[in-house]
């Protein structure tokens, strides 16, 4: 009896672990991965989530792949259409998701992603710190060439701009593999009185490099549809501008309603 015994117990203690397998695979952790992705964005207004592993590696915190798709979402301020997302190798507080705590990253892993933005949703975004300080950090680096600050004095007068400048009421208009970029310089309280317009095409450099292609001083957005009405600006050809490491672009694609793009970026803890 007592080895009889001990089979039974055996075998319902593997029945309970599968059954508790099939439960966080089913239930429990979609559920607490949806919670999280929700705590990351401002809105989203369709979210699905998609787990593949075996029980027990998921039982061990370890989740082999996992799929996300969204639609309408906000995140730090970036409105985005679609989102897709493809991550492997993802390690979790599993023991405590299980009771009821909220799910954690233990370790940096890749994600891989695809992302469309409307034309409306990249002027919405503007208002983002996030996108703000994008903007910030580029034109800095663009009037640190002397050549560059020659021309725009030459074609706009003296502007403010020093380090601080602010990018006074930004708007960002969408061409065919190109785009224009409108803003007032402001430091301070000094506000520049007409618009600094560019228009420019994009290419993807090595992965984490956005360049400039034919860039040219445009007298309005709308010249976003033929950039070759602009004045060239010979000093920022072939500039580029560093997205960092972290970063990986497989394809930019301009069009005018529409940014799509696809690449890679780490997830950190």
């Amino acid at each position: 009896m007592g080895a009889e015994d001990a089979a039974k117990r055996e075998q319902n203690g593997l029945k309970g672990a599968g059954e508790q397998g099939s439960r966080i695979i089913g239930r429990i952790l979609p559920a607490a991965v949806k919670l999280w992705l929700r705590s990351q964005v401002e809105q989203v207004a369709d979210l699905s989530v998609s787990l593949a592993g075996r029980d027990r590696d998921i039982l061990s915190g370890y989740l082999p792949a996992v799929s996300v798709s969204a639609a309408q979402a906000v995140y730090k301020g970036i409105h985005l259409t679609q989102l897709t997302l493809s991550a492997q190798e993802i390690q979790i507080n599993i023991g405590q998701v299980l009771r009821g705590k909220p799910l954690r990253l233990l370790k940096m892993f890749p994600v891989t992603s695809e992302a469309l933005l409307s034309a409306d949703d990249l002027n919405a975004s503007l208002d983002s710190a996030l996108l703000q300080g994008g903007l910030r950090d580029f034109w800095r680096s663009l009037v640190q060439k002397t050549s560059l600050s020659d021309a725009i004095s030459s074609r706009y007068g003296q502007l403010p701009l020093q380090p601080d400048v602010m990018l006074h009421n930004a708007q960002i208009c969408l061409g065919n593999q190109c785009l224009a970029l409108s803003f007032y310089p402001q430091v301070g309280e000094q506000l520049a009185t007409q618009p600094v317009i560019l228009g420019t095409g994009l290419s993807v450099v090595e992965g984490h490099r956005l360049q400039l292609e034919s860039p040219r001083w445009l007298q309005a957005l709308a010249d976003v549809t033929d950039v070759s009405k602009g004045e060239p600006i010979t000093s920022l050809q072939g500039f580029q501008w560093n997205l960092g490491t972290d970063t990986q672009l497989s394809l930019l694609s301009l069009q005018p309603e529409q940014l799509r793009c696809h690449g890679r970026f780490s997830v950190n803890p």
